[in-house]
């Protein structure tokens, strides 16, 4: 009998323990969830377009990125906190709709970019990306986010203290909306094949013409 009972509570208390173990699965809380990746930066929504951000934007000719013809740059109107700014915006495929932000904060210090760091990764997650150099003068970290209905969106902190005229010196931040970027990219590729194919089939005319008639005829 002892042995029997014995073998019976062995029995509950297996299930009992099987049984916690699935509420606590099921209903236990999970690991907490990342926010979803930022749209809006200083009062500046990526997807908008510079006409309806125009209070916050100095109204500017489209002044072209360098390499990239199919992004124009307008500067930010000065905005506490910020040394200065500018948008990214598509000239192509969505002409005025803004694709990147970027602003430079008014602390330079390495401090204020801890600080900054250690929100960022609180809201977001550890960064997927280091592209500092290894003397420490440049500090750069990427997040690789998606937004509530699933867009890409790359969000980069970077600090800076030297003499490259390439980087800025200080602290600046830069969120951009990576699909956005892209259709900039695919349309200006497409309309560059078309003056490509245009420009190759003048130039064929041209040689044609230049070997003359008797070239294209049998003998």
């Amino acid at each position: 009998m002892e042995a029997m009972m014995s073998r019976i509570f062995s029995v509950l208390g297996r299930t009992c323990c099987a049984a916690v173990l699935a509420l606590a699965l099921l209903g236990g809380p999970g690991p907490a969830r990342a926010a979803d990746a930022p749209r809006e930066l200083a009062g500046i929504r990526l997807g908008q377009t510079v006409e309806a951000m125009g209070d916050k934007l100095v109204p500017a000719d489209a002044n072209r990125v360098f390499h990239k013809p199919f992004i124009g740059i307008m500067p930010v109107a000065p905005v506490p906190g910020y040394r200065s700014g500018y948008v990214d915006y598509g000239l192509c495929a969505k002409p005025g709709r803004i694709v990147r932000i970027k602003m430079h904060y008014n602390d330079d210090s390495l401090a204020f970019f801890n600080r900054v760091m250690a929100a960022l990764t609180k809201r977001y997650g550890e960064p997927k990306e280091w592209r500092g150099n290894a003397f420490g003068t440049l500090r750069t970290w990427k997040w690789g986010l998606r937004s509530g209905d699933g867009q890409p969106v790359s969000l980069i902190l970077m600090h800076y203290e030297g003499e490259d005229g390439a980087f800025t010196e200080g602290n600046s931040i830069r969120i951009a909306a990576t699909s956005l970027v892209r259709d900039e990219e695919r349309c200006q590729a497409e309309k560059q094949a078309t003056i490509q194919g245009r420009a190759d089939t003048q130039s064929e005319a041209r040689d044609a013409q230049a070997l003359g008639p008797d070239w294209f005829l049998p003998r």
